[in-house]
């Protein structure tokens, strides 16, 4: 499950400028919102909308779960991954290391 290993690296770079949002997907906040609580997660929970809110599928165009976006300063996606196993953390922590240095 990413989003527990995702907390490490907030807590570790946060205070450096990283962000972390988790867009929940299938517009059940009640769940999402116990799994939160349950997990001790402290970053940013974003609810997915319908119509022109629709943020997975309409403006990123995700169609498989998780999946994970490093998006620069400027707004643009510079690394995405689509999965999530054990280990993948050291990879994403590269790619925001590489931002976090520019």
């Amino acid at each position: 499950m990413e989003l527990p290993r995702l907390e490490p690296l907030w807590q570790k770079y946060r205070d450096k400028g990283l962000s972390i949002v988790a867009v929940e997907a299938f517009r059940d906040r009640e769940t999402a919102l116990k799994f939160i609580e349950k997990e001790n997660l402290t970053f940013h929970l974003l609810e997915n909308l319908e119509g022109d809110g629709e943020i997975v599928y309409g403006d990123y165009k995700v169609s498989g779960f998780p999946s994970t976006f490093v998006i620069d300063r400027n707004g643009k996606a510079i690394y995405f991954h689509y999965g999530f196993s054990e280990g993948d953390e050291v990879e994403l922590e590269e790619q925001i290391l590489k931002l976090l240095e520019d």
